[in-house]
């Protein structure tokens, strides 16, 4: 037999054999070809859960065969300090040692080892290093009786066993131990840690039509850390406390290789489990069955599954759309001119609401802005809008009557007795439930349409209370309430100027 390695050793190594040849050498030597289970692999995102405060909670798992124990994958996290976590999905196997470097070597006792030690390697990139300091790089193509091929674009290098000095891997700088009864076994190896690069905003829309209020929770997501391909989405509620967060972890940083080579190598992707935070908040699917509820500690997870994302993009995402019971009012304080729109929202959704801004329509016309607060379930939340459309409100008071001046301490003062009266047209078609406030310093008399003090308060040094007083009315459609009510106020006499209006019958201090 033709011995065509010889023949290429004689050329120095350094050549590209053509195609022609190389078939020729192939049809003369032994040639092994083994599908590619080896000591490599490359992890897949499983999910990622996103953090409202710009990062997020990764977990990756791969598969690999291990060679005496070890494997080597291409997996280099940019991760918070003291978060990346490597385990062991193998029940009574750990993983023992972690180690990083810019080379990670095959080793082989002798030539003739090399042979056993690459033939489930076939398609992986390894840089090759003669006995003379020559540098060969290329994907392993093919295992030959006495030199291996690296495949270069359209052409190969051919490399004899007995002239391999060092065989390394390209782009697979990590390698780890696993203690395990079987150190040839398939292993089953994760990684989860904590990221920056990815965040979550809330946003909601109610929409109000024909009586019925709909729901829909949206969330918009930047992300700019790893790409997503169908990758399970948990969006948190609330952020851990990161005592490192803005410090990158040790092992982010190759030994020796220039800065950015982590984040250089490209990694497939894929994710899942959550992580206990401290700050309740909500989840849970609503009418969304592609949707589920997931619950970690003392957080709640918003989960989209199969979401894919660019690194740069910036996406919507629905998450929730369920109809709630909605009451419309409004509130007046009649100590100015602004009469509020306010939706009280019943949380019947089976879970919280997150905090975030809503917008509300109604009937398909806008009606405004506000946030909403967090919600628990079974809770009430209210939406404040700007103005009161459809309700016209008008206010009097004025002095009734003064009794004799007092003199408290080194003032005097005049005891004047006020009347007022509140009036709120109706213009809207349906029924207005209105809260009507005002604030009156002195002692309530008199309160029309069973007004209420809600809170009095007393102040060192002055004479007159200070009240809150409040009505609560139901005007039918295209009528006019008015509310009246008085109370008595000790004025200066220096303010209250003269001349006094006179006491009316009665009046045991006229």
């Amino acid at each position: 037999m033709y011995d065509s390695a010889v023949a290429i050793t004689h050329l120095n190594l350094n050549m590209s054999i053509s195609i022609g040849l190389l078939s020729a050498i192939l049809t003369t030597s032994a040639v092994i070809q083994e599908a590619p289970k080896n000591m490599t692999f490359e992890t897949k995102l499983k999910s990622v859960a996103v953090f409202r405060d710009g990062f997020g909670y990764y977990v990756r798992e791969g598969k690999v065969k291990l060679e005496n124990g070890w494997a080597t994958t291409n997996l280099v996290p940019t991760a918070v300090k003291g978060t990346v976590w490597f385990y062991s999905l193998d029940t009574g196997d750990k993983i023992d040692t972690i180690v990083m470097g810019k080379e990670n070597k095959i080793q082989f006792a002798s030539p003739a080892e090399i042979r056993t030690k690459l033939k489930d390697k076939i398609g992986l990139k390894l840089t090759v290093i003669t006995k003379s300091n020559q540098r060969f790089e290329g994907e392993l193509s093919k295992i030959l009786d006495d030199m291996l091929l690296l495949k270069v674009g359209d052409a190969f290098n051919a490399v004899p066993y007995d002239q391999v000095q060092t065989i390394e891997f390209v782009g697979f700088p990590v390698r780890i131990k696993v203690d395990t009864k079987n150190p040839a076994k398939v292993a089953n190896i994760g990684v989860a840690y904590l990221q920056e690069g990815i965040r979550w905003e809330p946003s909601y829309v109610l929409d109000l039509r024909h009586g019925t209020a709909n729901l829909n929770l949206r969330a918009t997501m930047q992300n700019t850390a790893e790409k997503l391909d169908k990758t399970d989405v948990f969006f948190v509620v609330g952020a851990p406390f990161v005592a490192n967060r803005g410090i990158e972890d040790m092992m982010a940083h190759i030994p020796g290789a220039e800065p950015g080579m982590a984040a250089k190598l490209e990694l497939p992707k894929k994710l899942d489990r959550e992580t206990p935070v401290t700050d309740p908040d909500a989840v849970a699917p609503t009418t969304s069955a592609a949707l589920s509820r997931d619950e970690s500690g003392e957080l709640f997870y918003y989960k989209k599954p199969e979401l894919s994302l660019d690194t740069t993009d910036v996406a919507m995402v629905s998450i929730f759309d369920v109809s709630i019971p909605v009451s419309p009012r409004f509130e007046w304080n009649a100590d100015g001119e602004e009469v509020s729109y306010l939706l009280s929202l019943q949380n019947k959704s089976g879970q919280p609401l997150t905090t975030g801004p809503v917008f509300v329509l109604e009937e398909g016309r806008a009606l405004g802005q506000e946030n909403v607060r967090y919600t628990p379930n079974g809770g009430t939340a209210e939406i404040r809008l700007s103005q009161g459309i459809g309700l016209k409100v008008e206010k009097r008071e004025a002095e009734v009557r003064r009794a004799t001046p007092v003199t408290l301490g080194k003032t005097v003062f005049v005891p004047v007795t006020l009347e007022g009266t509140l009036t709120v047209t109706n213009f809207r078609t349906s029924k207005a439930t209105i809260t009507v406030s005002k604030t009156m310093r002195g002692k309530v008399g008199k309160l029309s349409d069973l007004g209420t003090v809600k809170q009095t308060q007393i102040l060192n040094g002055e004479p007159n209370p200070i009240n809150d007083v409040e009505w609560k009315l139901d005007i039918a459609p295209g009528t006019t309430k008015k509310i009246t009510y008085t109370y008595e106020t000790y004025m200066s006499a220096e303010k209250a100027g003269a001349p006094p209006v006179p006491a009316g019958p009665g009046d045991d201090r006229g």
